[in-house]
C-alpha cells in the first residue's frame, strides 16, 4: 500500500507541484500500524496478543474475532463524534473512530481517513490466506 500526499499550489501561471511525501506500507509495517491502531481502539495493551489475534482472526469494525469469538472489542462511542488519538511515529498520528481510521500526517497537518470497510479490505489483502 502506498500512502502519500502532494502539496499543489495554484498561481497565475497554473499549478505548481511543491512537495510530495509517500510512505510505502508493506505487510510488516501494516501489522505494526494495526497493532498501534488496535491499542488506540481498545483497552488491549499486549502487543503479542494483538499480533496473534490479527494474524489468526478476522477484523471487523467493532473488533477482532477468532473462530467466531470476539477476542478484542473496540470502544463504542456514546453517540457523538468520538476520536481517540495516539502517536504512531514522528510523522504520523493514528486516530480511532467507529467509522474510520485516521492517519494524521504531521508535515502537512492533514488527516487522511480510511473507512472501516476499506481498512478491513486492506488488512484482508495482507493477511487472508487463499
Amino acid at each position: 500500500m502506498l500512502l502519500g500526499r502532494t502539496s499543489i499550489r495554484v498561481n497565475e501561471y497554473g499549478t505548481d507541484r511543491r512537495e510530495s511525501i509517500y510512505y510505502l506500507i508493506d505487510k510488516t509495517e501494516w501489522m505494526n500500524m494495526m497493532i498501534a491502531y488496535v491499542k488506540t481502539a481498545s483497552s488491549e495493551e499486549n502487543d503479542s496478543f494483538i499480533r496473534q489475534t490479527l494474524e489468526n482472526g478476522k477484523l471487523y469494525y467493532y473488533g477482532i474475532k477468532v473462530k467466531n469469538e470476539l477476542l478484542i472489542k473496540f470502544y463504542k462511542s456514546d453517540g457523538g463524534d468520538t476520536y481517540i488519538v495516539s502517536n504512531y511515529s514522528p510523522e504520523m498520528k493514528l486516530i480511532y473512530n467507529e467509522k474510520t481510521m485516521g492517519i494524521y500526517l504531521e508535515e502537512f497537518k492533514e488527516l487522511v481517513q480510511i473507512s472501516s470497510k476499506t481498512l478491513i479490505e486492506i488488512h484482508n489483502y495482507f493477511f487472508d490466506e487463499e
